[in-house]
């Protein structure tokens, strides 16, 4: 995966209002070598992602202001309005049911993680997406 990480953007938007949860994922990031932004609700995310290209963005599904699905729709409308690829977006959240990962697919997100999670899941996520995003 070095090799890989290497030749990949290593910046990574993390959607989230939790302070605790954010700081466990930005440290599994930083041992992965990827630098992270941080935006705190959907909207400071949408308005991130206009002003920055991102690797991929773990949004988590449930913010105060806008939520992460509203969020994703709002990227995916900017990315085709501008002709831009799409950016990978990961969804986080605390639920495990199907029909909360039914409904981030609808949303326009390309997977999902139940937190918690293992800095394992997380890093297969980036590598899979990062690589399908380069081809």
């Amino acid at each position: 995966m070095a090799e890989l990480i290497t030749r990949i953007n290593r910046l990574v938007l993390l959607a989230d209002d939790n302070d605790e949860m954010s700081l466990v994922i930005e440290a599994m990031l930083d041992m992965m070598a990827f630098e992270v932004d941080r935006a705190r609700n959907g909207q400071e995310a949408l308005e991130m992602c206009d002003a920055t290209a991102y690797a991929l963005i773990l949004m988590d599904i449930e913010m105060p202001v806008m939520d992460g699905l509203a969020a994703t729709k709002a990227i995916r409308r900017q990315e085709s309005a501008a002709l831009t690829p799409p950016v990978p977006i990961v969804g986080i959240t605390g639920h495990t049911d199907p029909g909360t990962r039914h409904l981030c697919q609808l949303a326009g997100m390309n997977d999902v993680l139940s937190k918690p999670f293992l800095m394992e899941h997380l890093e297969n996520k980036l590598t899979t997406l990062c690589v399908m995003r380069m081809n």
